[in-house]
């Protein structure tokens, strides 16, 4: 059997595969909305966004939880590294919530509290890093959130 037989085939299979693998890797970079314009009812309690939120929509009034994954027995912690946007105002202080209890140095979250205050845009940025390590040392982990406020 020679490789002239598969000649057609590969030229057929080699770019549809291409193509979708193309539209696979578009699809993982798009960037999830939460709490946008859905027909599902509003739910209890705050809107969550973590580490696959990015774009978050919201109206005045509503609360948001930022939850990011943290592990304090490593010494890294997350902070937010520029001011807070005015559309958003914090409703208390960041705080660490373990995660299992059972085991020693497990993950955890740290969270915060965030109310939609006024309508129009910003972004947050935290930052996982070590607060010992030199400003050279870049962080372990990045997180950005755009607040869109209606």
């Amino acid at each position: 059997m020679t490789g002239k037989s598969f000649t057609p085939l590969r030229n057929t299979l080699i770019p549809i595969l291409g193509i979708l693998g193309l539209l696979l890797l578009a699809g993982g970079c798009a960037r999830p909305v939460v709490g946008g314009s859905s027909s599902e009812p509003p739910s209890e309690g705050p809107m969550i966004a973590n580490l696959r939120s990015y774009r978050l929509e919201m109206k005045q009034g509503q609360v948001v939880e930022v939850r990011l994954p943290s592990n304090p027995s490593t010494g890294y912690r997350w902070v937010m590294v520029e001011p807070m946007p005015a559309v958003v105002a914090a409703l208390d202080d960041a705080r660490y919530v373990p995660g299992r209890t059972d085991v020693v140095g497990s993950t955890g979250e740290e969270r915060w509290a965030l109310v939609a205050v006024k309508p129009g845009s910003g972004i947050i940025r935290f930052e996982y890093r070590r607060p010992f390590d030199a400003d050279t040392v870049g962080p372990a982990q990045r997180a950005s959130y755009l607040f869109e406020v209606r």
